[in-house]
């Protein structure tokens, strides 16, 4: 069956690059979305048999978006092309089985190899370990990740609530639990140490 790409990202160099890899790989469709809301919209309106998705895009975090994804196009193969770095964000392969995490920083010969086993649907071994206690954002679940993104990006606590759709009281536990595990007592030092460990928002 010939592959049929859905590309979320919001970077036009980035998707100029990955388009042009995989049209010497022979994949002749590629559709594009920059959005969250538009990633929803064509995934509604067409099926595809890959996903390369980005973690962060303008107007959220996909984080949201992938288990109702997978849930309504289970045989979809979905790639993540995140700057998140893989020993924080990698852990999300485990939990929805993503078939691989790319690295936008990875060399040349890592994206053509990553791609081309994407594309032939073959399975990829993980070149960095996916835990790492280095990064004390390693520690951090799923959940606590999404609403890390909106922390970092100045939301209060009732908006973070209205978003994902969370009573008040279970987001400021989670964001308890955020601040105790990465050790910050203060948004700043947390914004602080989310710039040392390379967490884009």
């Amino acid at each position: 069956m010939e592959a049929k790409i859905l590309l979320a990202e919001d970077h036009s160099i980035v998707k100029l690059g990955l388009s042009a890899i995989l049209n010497r790989m022979h994949v002749s469709r590629i559709d594009e979305v920059s959005t969250c809301a538009d990633l929803k919209q064509v995934l509604l309106d067409n099926s595809y048999t890959h996903l390369i998705l980005d973690i962060i895009l303008p107007d959220g975090n996909t984080l949201e978006l992938i288990a109702s994804i997978i849930e309504k196009h289970p045989d979809m193969l979905i790639m993540i092309h995140s700057m998140q770095p893989i020993e924080v964000y990698g852990k999300i392969i485990n939990k929805f089985k993503i078939h691989s995490y790319l690295h936008k920083g990875a060399s040349e010969t890592e994206i053509n190899y990553h791609l081309e086993l994407f594309v032939t649907c073959q399975e990829i071994k993980l070149t960095k370990k996916v835990e790492m206690t280095e990064n004390p954002f390693t520690t951090l679940a799923v959940r606590e990740l999404e609403i890390l993104h909106y922390l970092l990006n100045g939301y209060r606590t009732k908006e973070i609530a209205s978003i994902l759709n969370l009573k008040m009281n279970t987001v400021s536990t989670i964001k308890s639990n955020i601040f105790e595990k990465v050790k910050v007592e203060s948004f700043t030092h947390l914004l602080q140490l989310a710039h040392v460990h390379q967490i884009s928002y």
